[in-house]
């Protein structure tokens, strides 16, 4: 899964997408009316979400490696 979908998903007003999933402000301009319901994210507010994401198991290595205590969803991310 890309990381765009990983963040499109979280939105509340996101319906999906055919396709290939947009990498820069002119693809997403191109499609952004038809993946969402009423107004559509902005370019800037998704791309700033993505570059602000650490996924699960990044955080839970990190925790780990930290010695600290990790979360639930965490836990069952490294196990499974």
């Amino acid at each position: 899964m890309a990381l765009f979908d990983t963040i499109a998903w979280t939105i509340e007003n996101f319906k999906g997408y055919e396709g290939n999933p947009p990498s820069n402000k002119t693809e997403y301009d191109k499609v952004k009316n038809d993946m969402f319901t009423g107004t559509p994210p902005t370019w800037t507010e998704i791309k700033t979400k993505m570059d602000n994401y650490v996924s699960v198991k990044d955080s839970a290595k990190a925790k780990l490696i930290a010695g600290e205590p990790l979360t639930e969803e965490e836990a069952e991310r490294i196990v499974l």
